[in-house]
Parts: C-alpha cells; sequence; structure tokens
C-alpha cells in the first residue's frame, strides 16, 4: 500500500468513527453525511489498490455505510423553515412537517435542502454586483444584446408573451480581456438578481458524488433566490467534449447532471425562463462540447473593442487624473488596434504610475505631504505603449470570426 493510500484509509477510518459517535448521540444528519463521506473515500482507495482481498474488503465496508446512512435518511422527518440571509429573513426550525404550511412568504426546506443550501454559500460565489452599464467603456452590440436576453424579459414580463419568450441559455464568447464576466455582472446589477459564479475549481470536486450534488444543489439554491443569474466562468473547463481519453467518470457524471439542469431551465415553461438565466463565458469556444452549445440559445460575440470603444476605454481608465493638451485618445485610439480592453487599462495604470514614480526615485515622497504629482502627457503613453504590447494575435482573432461565421453569436 502506497503512502496515499495509507492516508485516505485512516481518514475514511476517522470520518467513520465521526459518523458512529454522531449515530450513537442521534444527531441522524451529521451522521448521514459522514457515512455518505467515509464510503466515497473507501470506493477512491478500491481504485489504487490491486489487492483483490482489500479491494472487496473496502467496498463491502462503504456498502455498510451507504446502507446506514439511507437508514437514516428515511428516519429524518424533521422540517426545517429557512429564513435566506440574502434577503435579511431569519431561520427557525419545525419538529413536524405536518404542522401546516409556512405562512406568509417563509419557505420550507427539508434538512437535506438545508444542508445543500450550506454546500452553495461555502463554495460558489454568490454576490450582488455592483457594476453597471457605465462602467463598460464600449461593446454597444453585446449590451445591447444582453438587455434583450436577460434585462428586458424581467423589467417588461408582458412583452413576453405567447412566441415571445426569453433565452435560457446565454453564451458570452470572444478573446480573453474583453469584459465578458463584466457584462454578466452588469445584466444582474441592471435586474437586481442573485448573481451565482461558479467555475471547475469551485463546482470539481475530488470526492465521488460531489460535484453532481453540488452541480444540483447550486440550480435548486437559484430557483429559490429567483430572480437568479448562474454564470460559469470559462465554461469549456467543465463543458469539454465528451468522450476524451482523458475523461473520468466523475467528469463524465457531473456533464451529465450539467446538461439535466441546463435543459430543466429551458423546459420548465415560461415562468422559470423568467426568473432563472444560465449564462456562461468562454475564450474557447470551439472546445465545448455541442450537447452544451445547443443548451445555450444566444451567442454574444465580445471582440475587441473597435475605435470608438478603445477611446472611451481610454478615457474611463484615466478619469480624475490631470492630463496635458497633448494627450489624445482618440489619436491613441487609432494606434492601439489590436488591443483588448484589458490591455488598455494596464496600458493606463503604467501612465498614471509613472508621474509616482519619477518622484519616488528622486525621493521626493520622502516626508513630503506637500508633493505636486505632475499631468500625464503624450509621451507617457507612448514608453506605456512600447513596454506593453497586444496579448491576442491575429490567428486567435480569425479563429473566433470563423467559430462565429459557423455557430452565429
Amino acid at each position: 500500500m502506497s503512502s496515499t493510500d495509507s492516508k485516505m484509509l485512516k481518514y475514511a477510518k476517522q470520518i467513520a468513527s465521526q459518523a458512529i459517535a454522531f449515530d450513537r448521540a442521534k444527531n441522524y444528519r451529521e451522521a448521514t453525511i459522514n457515512y455518505i463521506k467515509a464510503a466515497e473515500i473507501l470506493v477512491e482507495c478500491t481504485k489504487y489498490t490491486k489487492n483483490a482481498n482489500m479491494k472487496q474488503m473496502w467496498s463491502d465496508k462503504a456498502h455498510e455505510y451507504l446502507d446506514r446512512a439511507d437508514e437514516l435518511k428515511s428516519m429524518g422527518t424533521k422540517r426545517v423553515r429557512l429564513r435566506s440571509s440574502l434577503s435579511g429573513k431569519s431561520t427557525s426550525v419545525r419538529k413536524d412537517s405536518e404542522e401546516g404550511e409556512a405562512e406568509g412568504e417563509e419557505e420550507e426546506l427539508t434538512e437535506e435542502e438545508l444542508e445543500m443550501e450550506k454546500m452553495v454559500m461555502g463554495t460558489v460565489l454568490i454576490e450582488k454586483p455592483d457594476i453597471s452599464w457605465e462602467d463598460i467603456a464600449g461593446l454597444p452590440d453585446p449590451k445591447q444584446a444582453l438587455r434583450e436576453a436577460v434585462v428586458l424579459p424581467l423589467k417588461r414580463p408582458e412583452l413576453f408573451t405567447g412566441a415571445r419568450q426569453p433565452w435560457s441559455g446565454i453564451l458570452l464568447f470572444g478573446p480573453p480581456g474583453c469584459g465578458k464576466t463584466m457584462l454578466a455582472k452588469a445584466a444582474a446589477n441592471e435586474i437586481k438578481c442573485t448573481f451565482f459564479v461558479a467555475d471547475s475549481a469551485s463546482i470539481m470536486s475530488k470526492w465521488l458524488g460531489e460535484s453532481e450534488k453540488l452541480v444540483r444543489a447550486l440550480f435548486d439554491v437559484a430557483r429559490r433566490k429567483a430572480p437568479s443569474i448562474v454564470f460559469f466562468d470559462e465554461i469549456d473547463s467543465v463543458a469539454g467534449t465528451r468522450g476524451g481519453a482523458s475523461e473520468g467518470g466523475g467528469e463524465r457524471r457531473l456533464k451529465t447532471q450539467l446538461l439535466q439542469e441546463i435543459q430543466g431551465v429551458k423546459g420548465g415553461g415560461s415562468t422559470a425562463k423568467k426568473l432563472l438565466t444560465i449564462m456562461a463565458a468562454t475564450n474557447r469556444p470551439w472546445d465545448i462540447d455541442s450537447a452544451f452549445l445547443r443548451r445555450f440559445e444566444r451567442k454574444i460575440y465580445t471582440p475587441l473593442p473597435d475605435i470608438d470603444s478603445r477611446e472611451a476605454i481610454f478615457a474611463y481608465h484615466t478619469r480624475g487624473i490631470d492630463r496635458e493638451q497633448s494627450v489624445d485618445f482618440r489619436e491613441l485610439a487609432e494606434i492601439t488596434e489590436g488591443y483588448s480592453g484589458s490591455d488598455i487599462a494596464i496600458v493606463c495604470r503604467e501612465v498614471i504610475m509613472r508621474p509616482i514614480r519619477e518622484l519616488d526615485k528622486m525621493g521626493s515622497l520622502e516626508g513630503n505631504s506637500d508633493v505636486q504629482v505632475r499631468p500625464i502627457n503624450r509621451d507617457d503613453f507612448d514608453h506605456a505603449l512600447r513596454k506593453i504590447r497586444p496579448t491576442v494575435s491575429e490567428e486567435e482573432i480569425q479563429r473566433f470570426e470563423d467559430w462565429r461565421e459557423e455557430f452565429g453569436g
């Protein structure tokens, strides 16, 4: 047995001991969770041993733990009434699920649902974005597309009746640094909805079955917090082409669960479509499995900024900074073709720091609270542009254009 196997087995025994202790103390919820976790670890152990006897023994013990977990689940009649912290409500407990329906707008959850909510809260970033459309310079076409896809259906639902239904799945694709995530946050802020941010790091688990459970919990919680946007950043990392040689069983199950949840939103009726929207962003749309692409009905291309957008980005990222008349944002926009929005933002940060750097090198900042910072000038921009080059190549841009031509957007 390797040292890694030994550590995993030791950990499984530790978790199982905790499960037994909770079981004896009649804390069935914690006992169930720990029995399942111990079983999952033992199943992982069976994958890495060639000893048939050990493999059988661990498998039998895992089934024993799972059987006990099933028994405890059937004993769990207690219900929990959750008042979400996101909506500023309180939490209370009911001992009998038959005492009656919740009053007013109370939301009654089982202990398992409450545990799922805790899992999501502790793993997936949930926020109320404060980014507005004005914070995103340029990109008029993607902004308008998102308004039509997300904002208008929730602000003016009476317009979306009959055959005119809002999009349930939206894919933002384009070169890196072009504002895809900011666009999604601005849309969420516009409609004042809960914004769930998920990526491969947050939903992939090394424990058997945990990733699928987390995805299911994420969508359950998003429906309860509606109106909601579930945003998958770098969706290609969790929705890549299925059936590859490097794909494990856990990854396949996760993709299947994710497809089912997205399809459930799409087929959940007009109410579901109005309240819950799936959005995703990617720099590599060609790596996404075709089944996922079909679920994203609306594809929005976020290209490199055009000349008007570049001019606006220069102005936005130097706001509040004194500058000389030699600084012409239109001229700078003309010579920065091929720069992404983030590239220009980095150029501007270098420019506005240059006067501070000069003072620091002269020692003028030490003990001098009355120092005067000079305005930025054209030479500062020329210096920064010589150091900072575009991060997106022409070949990459052409590949995005080709993909857009084939799949739309």
